[in-house]
């Protein structure tokens, strides 16, 4: 079999291909895409440098809230230096007995109706030991106590009898040095506060005490006539202890002299 090949007359009639048209339909992409390109790192470049901004606010408030937090730190720190200055400063006629030489006597420290109690009994001892059992006795002596005042008192409801006592020390510092080992020795049994009579209290007598000054204060609650207590868990216990020693001994007679 043969196949028809096209004459020269053929070859002639079929047009030729037109480069052109496929150079006009090629897409421009490389050069146009290049001459873009600069603006649009531009415009990113320009977006960039405006992030700053917020990230100083940020920096800016936090930097306020910690000269805020700096200012209440200080003031927090002066409130409480100006609160531990206070007793020291309120105390600077009681911190020895040489700057406070005058001793205590009844009528100053348990007049009739002192505190709202009936006073039983009052009276003034040289003789420190006989306010305190046990190791308290050569505690107090090493310490120079000078004056033991003390009195018995009614609670006005009947209920309770109270000892109250003042110790007369040489200095502040052994007052709290005095306070640290009563604290010892009545946890441990090895020393306490005696009655008027000059006996030790009940077991479970409930015993409270302050150093103040050169002083050292104490009171010990019992049934009427010196016997136990009868409820020991009566919430009256410490309103009547914090009274006595806190409002009472500490601020009425020995304020006064402080």
């Amino acid at each position: 079999m043969r196949y028809a090949t096209p004459n020269r007359s053929a070859h002639r009639a079929t047009p030729a291909l037109d480069l052109s048209l496929l150079i006009r339909r090629l897409p421009r992409a490389s050069a146009g895409q290049h001459r873009q390109h600069p603006r649009t790192q531009a415009r990113r470049r320009r977006h960039v440098w405006r992030e700053p901004y917020p990230t100083m606010h940020l920096l800016t408030r936090g930097l306020a809230a910690l000269i805020v937090l700096g200012i209440c730190m200080t003031l927090g720190f002066l409130i409480v230096a100006d609160e531990r200055s206070a007793p020291a400063t309120r105390d600077q006629g009681l911190v020895s007995r040489a700057a406070d030489p005058e001793p205590l006597t009844v009528p100053e420290a348990f007049p009739a109706g002192a505190g709202g109690y009936r006073v039983e009994n009052a009276l003034v001892q040289t003789d420190c030991t006989v306010a305190v059992t046990g190791d308290l006795q050569s505690t107090l002596s090493g310490y120079g106590c000078s004056q033991a005042v003390r009195a018995v008192l009614t609670v006005p409801d009947g209920g309770y009898e109270v000892t109250a006592g003042i110790l007369n020390l040489a200095d502040s510092q052994s007052a709290t040095a005095v306070a640290d080992r009563v604290r010892v020795l009545v946890e441990t049994g090895d020393g306490s506060f005696t009655g008027m009579s000059g006996g030790p209290m009940p077991p479970g007598t409930p015993i409270g005490w302050r150093a103040r000054g050169h002083y050292l204060i104490y009171c010990a609650i019992t049934a009427p006539g010196g016997g136990p207590v009868p409820i020991q868990g009566d919430p009256r216990l410490p309103q009547i202890t914090g009274h006595l020693l806190d409002t009472y001994l500490s601020d009425e007679v020995l304020g006064r002299r402080g």
